[in-house]
């Protein structure tokens, strides 16, 4: 009879343990990246001259050619975890890179935030689904997402 006291009684302490955790900041999961500078538009200069006589000029680039690549910036969205914003990168129409401009730095958001990134470039839209433990932050990324592609489309 006391080994089974003794066993629910450690059964319980680990259930609480369980219960209670809160994962802590996890080293290069969800860094934050430093925004490149925006374009709307490949460079129409062509740049230094060849040295070779046989060099063809570029063609200039217009903000509606097929492969132009254009970077929007979602609004920044908050909530009691943190603020999140995102920045997106099309080339042509296809989304190609989310990068993460605002993020919390602490807590469920490390692991959710780089999972949220690949099902969007995934997805090719913000329909994606949230990251339970992780339900705020998730809408916060999804309604900065959605204004960064609603961006694209108005240019």
């Amino acid at each position: 009879m006391k080994k089974t006291i003794f066993v629910v009684a450690l059964s319980v302490a680990g259930f609480i343990a369980v219960w209670r955790f809160e994962p802590g900041p996890v080293q290069n999961t969800a860094s934050v990246a430093q925004a490149p500078p925006s374009t709307s538009a490949p460079s129409t200069s062509a740049g230094p001259p060849s040295s070779t006589s046989t060099a063809t000029p570029a063609a200039p680039s217009t903000p509606d050619s097929a492969n132009a690549t254009v970077t929007t910036q979602g609004t920044p969205e908050s909530s009691k975890y943190g603020t999140v914003q995102v920045q997106v990168t099309f080339t042509g129409s296809r989304l190609v890179a989310v990068t993460l401009l605002q993020a919390p730095d602490d807590g469920r958001a490390l692991t959710a935030l780089p999972r949220l990134q690949e099902e969007a470039v995934k997805a090719q839209s913000a329909d994606i689904d949230t990251i339970t433990g992780a339900t705020e932050t998730s809408e916060s990324y999804k309604t900065s997402l959605q204004a960064a592609i609603d961006a694209r489309g108005s240019r």
